[in-house]
Order: C-alpha cells, then structure tokens, then sequence
C-alpha cells in the first residue's frame, strides 16, 4: 500500500494549511512587535501519522498540532513579585516628595544629622520654622536692651506672630496632604478592585476557550491577563494559583481569597481608621495583611514619616507654648502690674497663636522681674531659650529638634530613592530576560516568513504536479 496520487496530492494540501498557517502565525508575530504585553508565539508542527505499505510505513507529511507562547512562568512570577516591590518604593517615594513640598525645606538627604539638614535652600531658607525661631530670639535680645521701649515690644510680637503663622501653615498642609492621600489610596484601591474583576473574568475566557480546543493555550487572553495581574502588582501585592486539570486561577491578597476558581467572590474596599486613615479592607469584612504595592507604600509614609513629622511639630509648639508661658508668667507688664496674660494660646501647631491681648496692647507684655520698667530679666530668660536645651525635646534646642525632624525625614527620602534605584535595576534585569526569551524579533521573523513562503510555493507546485498527474490518468481512459 502506497499514498499514491491522491494520498500524495492530500499530503500537498495538508502542507499548504500547515505553512499558510505559519504565515498567519509570523504576521500575528510582527503586527505586535512594539506590544510590550505579547510574548511571540510559535507555529507547533508535528509529523503525521504513518502508514504501512511494502516498502515500510510511508510518511503522510505535517500537521499542526497548535500554536505555544514562549513565555516563562517562573519568571512572570518573579516580575510580579519585582512589580509590587517597585510599586511599594514608589508610592512611599512620592508620599516623601509631598512631604517635602509641604514641609516648605529643601531637604539635605545625605544627612542623618541635625546639624547637617539644611534649612537654607528653597522657600524654606526665608520662610521656615528655623528663621522663625531665629528672628524671634533675636527680637527678644532686642528688647532686653530696652525694655521699655514700645517699638521693640510691637517687633517681638510681630515676630511670635510670624512663627505661630508659620506653625499654623504647616500644620495645615500637612492636614490637607493626609487628606490628598487618603485619597490616592482610595483611587488606587478601586483601581486594585476593577483589575481582579477584568483578571477574573479574563481568567473564565481563558479557561472556557481552553476547555473547547485541544491545541494549545489561549495566548492573546494569557498576554492580557499577564499584563493586568502586573498592572495589579504595582497597587498591591498577590499570590495566585492555578488548578492542574482545569487551570482555573485563584488569587490571594493579603491572605484573603477575592477569585476562586476564575469566579470573583470577595472585593476590596476601603475602612477608616480611628486616625482618619484610609485602610484597606473586603466587602466580606476581612482585613488583608499587604506588603507590597504602591497602595502600602503610601500608607506606610502617611502613618509613618508624616504622622512623625506632623507630631514631632505638635511638640515642638506645645513646649514653646509651656516654657514661654512659664517665664512669661512669672514677669511684669511695663506698668510694674502682673498681667496674667499668656504669652502664647492653645496646644498644638494647628492653634498656636500669641494673646490676642499682648497684640492689643504691647504694653502688657510681661518683660521685668521686679516691676522696675528698666528690668530685663523677663526678656532675657526669653531670649536665651534659643540656646536652651529642652528636655521636652530630647534635650535639644527649638531649632535643633526641628532640624532633627528635618533630617530624619531626609534620610527616610534618601534610603527610599536608593533602594527605588536598586529595585530598578532589578526590574530591567528581568525585563531583558523576559524581552530575549519571548520578544519579537523583526530578523527572525522574516527568515520565518521567507521559509514559510517558500515551503508554501513548493507545495503549491506539488498541487499542481499531482493536479497534471490525475489529468493524465484520466487520460489514459479516453
């Protein structure tokens, strides 16, 4: 038994679809070169069944039993895992940044020191709290030169009337900050949420398609899928698994199941904390424990750096307002009377402010010790609180904690755009990897597309030989 005429011209046609399939496969192939989401895919062709004659098995020609993905899902799964690290470094780098803007210095982030943050770059080298406290010690020396002179009076509190303005401002933008990223976790979790409902459903076509066929997987949907489980990545960090014999997906975020078995079952949202944060929590009342993910990186900076920092300032007014308060108490208004005024109201950086009576009338503010208009001792003790330790403040000076404070917050900013550089080169690392293995190559796609056609053309030319040869046997009946 042999294929004879009509065996051999099926082989030809067989052989025309497996290298006209090739073709479409190489086209598909170079109409999405610039698509950084598609990984190339690969014309499978096997070879086709024998069949027994005298002679021993006689080859049927090609097949094609599907079309593969080159893609490696060990390292898809590290990418993923890269991805929610940069996007963690990423929201807390920007949370940073805010920080700083609001902050009003020019951060020194090579520093760790207080001595070593700057407060003499930006709009914070005229306007900060540092030149605050400065030009307010150095009206109160001023005036311990004369203390009875009313100008002097007018410019010491004119300069507490700056710096509780500047407190006021800054707590303000801080405020207003908090806000702005209790916000942008808000954006970020409802984006996180619509992405598992576009995997999930993804995931259903997938397996549905795969269910039909018996040649291969679905690649374009995988490719889309890929690139929404990295888009995913950025905003928070997952696990995922796929069933063996189904290859159904079910997706873990934060330990807390959201798909199961391609099927949606759980969604985030978002919970206010006893703070006023914004938290992330699922409909089914279960809190994910993230760890990744831009949406914890800026929660991590908003409960973390700006709590500190937005704290760090509340103490520093609340011990300006005590210890000026103290010493103020204990002095005299230029008429040799005790006032009783404080020199400072409220508690905090947001209510700090100077008696709304010592700016009616400079006159009471209290700068003698003895009631003597000639005294100075009030303004001095004053003054020198510059230079004074408080132990409120770990033992450092007004301006020392708040440089501190300033440092601090540098350094967190320059440890994170270090590590983010790092972490950067980690991602292209695995991106070239990824972009060598399954990336499309314009070269080699057209030595593919220049094989196919030939092969095309010879088996076309094999048409039409058995084509002339069936004619001549029918010939041979007339």
């Amino acid at each position: 038994m042999s294929l004879g005429l009509i065996g051999t011209l099926e082989l030809a046609k067989r052989s025309l679809d497996t290298n006209m399939r090739g073709i479409e496969v190489t086209g598909h192939n170079l109409a999405n070169v610039s698509n950084t989401a598609y990984s190339r895919q690969q014309l499978r062709i096997e070879t086709g069944a024998t069949l027994p004659s005298s002679n021993g098995p006689v080859g049927t020609g090609a097949t094609v039993s599907g079309v593969s993905q080159v893609r490696s899902k060990l390292l898809d799964t590290q990418i993923l895992t890269e991805t929610s690290v940069t996007g963690f470094l990423e929201g807390r780098q920007k949370a940073l940044e805010f920080t700083e803007v609001n902050l009003g210095q020019q951060l020194d982030r090579q520093s760790s020191t207080a001595e070593g943050a700057t407060a003499a770059q930006g709009i914070g080298g005229q306007h900060g709290l540092v030149e605050g406290f400065s030009d307010l010690f150095n009206a109160l020396q001023a005036l311990s030169t004369s203390p009875a002179a009313t100008s002097d009076r007018q410019i010491v509190l004119l300069e507490a009337d700056s710096l509780t303005n500047k407190f006021n401002a800054l707590d303000q933008r801080f405020t207003r900050l908090r806000a702005d990223l209790n916000t942008s976790t808000t954006e970020d979790i409802r984006q996180a949420d619509t992405l598992i409902t576009q995997i999930a459903d993804l995931s259903l076509s997938i397996t549905t398609d795969e269910g039909k066929s018996s040649k291969g997987n679905s690649n374009d949907l995988r490719d889309r899928r890929q690139a929404q489980l990295e888009q995913l990545a950025e905003l928070v960090d997952f696990t995922t698994t796929e069933d063996t014999s189904s290859g159904a997906l079910s997706m873990f975020i934060g330990g807390v199941e959201v798909i199961r078995a391609d099927n949606k079952i759980d969604s985030l949202t978002t919970l206010t904390d006893a703070n006023g944060g914004i938290q992330v929590q699922t409909t089914s009342g279960a809190a994910p424990t993230i760890s990744g993910g831009s949406i914890k990186g800026t929660i991590d900076a908003r409960d973390g750096e700006l709590a500190t920092i937005q704290s760090e300032i509340d103490t520093l007014a609340d011990t300006l307002i005590t210890v000026f308060n103290t010493i103020h108490g204990a002095g005299t208004a230029l008429d040799g009377t005790t006032t009783g005024q404080p020199f400072f109201t409220g508690t905090k950086a947001s209510d700090i402010q100077v008696s709304a009576a010592l700016k009616a009338d400079p006159n009471l503010l209290q700068a003698s010790a003895n009631g003597d208009p000639g005294n100075n001792e009030i303004a001095l003790a004053l003054a020198t609180l510059g230079q004074t330790p408080q132990a409120a403040l770990g033992n450092l000076t007004f301006a020392e904690s708040y440089n501190q404070a300033v440092a601090d917050l540098g350094q967190a900013l320059n440890n994170t755009n270090s590590e983010l550089l790092d972490q950067n080169a980690v991602n292209q690392m695995l991106l070239r990897q990824r972009d060598s293995l399954g990336g499309v190559s314009i070269d080699e796609e057209m030595s593919n597309l220049i094989i196919f056609q030939r092969a095309f053309q010879a088996s076309a030319r094999m048409v039409q030989t058995m084509d002339e040869l069936l004619q001549s046997v029918i010939n041979l009946g007339q």
